[in-house]
């Protein structure tokens, strides 16, 4: 599946140094975010929740003429929120995650995950992304097999020479 994501700053230029957002404040916006999406994302017209779990929520979206069900999951120690998809749609899940850029301000990724069909069709229209996939598909396909044989056998963790990547990468 192919992932794209945007990372944004959270603090603007105006708020540098004037006690901009905290990372328990972002957390609690983000909370609220998934409950009243219409607030914060314009293409989300409508929002109704359906259930509540100790985890997150199941809700129902309408974006445009599409409404979809969405299970919302809230995982708090890795300031991530996971929005995955319970219907038929082109991704499969969004991610709202809380990180830091190089000199530690907080920042907020959006991404998303397209479904199989997606991204096959995705790679077929663009060479350059389906080179990029077969590269690192050969060369995570070379890493695991290395790590999985490096990881089981007892004694030769990080004495294992790889082998070389057939991609060369």
């Amino acid at each position: 599946m192919l992932t794209l994501s945007w990372t944004r700053p959270v603090v603007d230029a105006g708020q540098e140094g004037h006690g901009g957002p905290t990372r328990e404040k972002l957390w609690q916006a983000l909370l609220h975010k998934a409950e009243h999406p219409t607030d914060y994302v314009p293409a989300i017209a409508e929002c109704r929740i359906h259930d509540r779990y100790a985890d997150g929520l199941l809700r129902e979206i309408r974006r445009g003429q599409h409404t979809f069900l969405q299970r919302v999951t809230a995982q708090e120690s890795a300031g991530r929120i996971v929005y995955r998809y319970l219907d038929h749609t082109d991704i499969t899940e969004i991610r709202n995650e809380i990180g830091e850029d190089g000199e530690g301000r907080l920042t907020l990724t959006l991404s998303i995950t397209l479904t199989e069909d997606r991204t096959a069709a995705v790679l077929e229209q663009n060479p350059y992304l389906r080179h990029l996939d077969d590269d690192f598909h050969g060369t995570l396909d070379a890493m695991t097999a290395v790590l999985r044989q490096v990881s089981t056998e007892p004694g030769t963790t990080g004495t294992r020479t790889a082998p070389p990547d057939p991609n060369g990468s």
